[in-house]
């Protein structure tokens, strides 16, 4: 299944076709964005119940994914702002950390929402740290290290594009959860 505009937003999936009712949806997928793929679609049965839940929860909060202290700075700052605060790196460079723990939990509060496929699932494991945040004009960036050079640390897509994929995919996993689980809709 493939929901939204490779090209623009869109999200792959599919649940594995040897599955057995009941199950939970186990299967492949990856995330399109200005033609490039994130994620692993040759991985089989992969969980895709946190990629749901991500993107279940991105649906409501992508119109808030911006910060004022994101005005003015590069994207690369964004990202090594981000990167620092969640992960205490700057790419594969640790940086020193002088944070108590209650300062990481307030850190991951404030900025863990900007958390993009990592940790949705082993598909998205070689994707490297992805970030996504939703610009005031409308255009939604994912910021990465690890995309093709060409694209330097960011691929963009159209608000719409994007949150329309993500309901598809929304509803099409709620339908396979249903199906899969063998019992009926009354």
């Amino acid at each position: 299944m493939l929901f939204g505009l490779p090209t623009a937003f869109a999200i792959e999936a599919i649940s594995e076709p040897t599955l057995k009712i009941p199950s939970a949806v186990w299967g492949r997928m990856q995330i399109w964005c200005q033609g490039v793929a994130l994620g692993d679609f040759s991985s089989e049965h992969c969980g895709l119940y946190d990629a749901y839940d991500g993107f279940k929860s991105l649906e409501t909060t992508l119109l808030k994914l911006w910060r004022q202290d994101f005005e003015g700075i590069s994207e690369l700052e964004i990202l090594n702002l981000l990167d620092e605060r969640l992960y205490g790196y700057h790419g594969d460079v640790e940086i020193e950390d002088s944070r108590t723990v209650d300062e990481c939990r307030r850190d991951w509060t404030e900025y863990g929402h900007f958390n993009f496929l990592t940790n949705w699932g082993e598909q998205f494991d070689q994707s490297g740290k992805s970030f996504i945040l939703c610009r005031p004009e409308g255009r939604v960036q994912i910021l990465n290290r690890s995309l093709p050079a060409q694209c330097g640390i960011v691929i963009e897509a159209p608000l719409l594009t994007a949150k329309a994929a993500m309901r598809d995919f929304i509803k099409w996993f709620e339908s396979e959860t249903q199906r899969l689980s063998g019992k009926s809709i009354t």
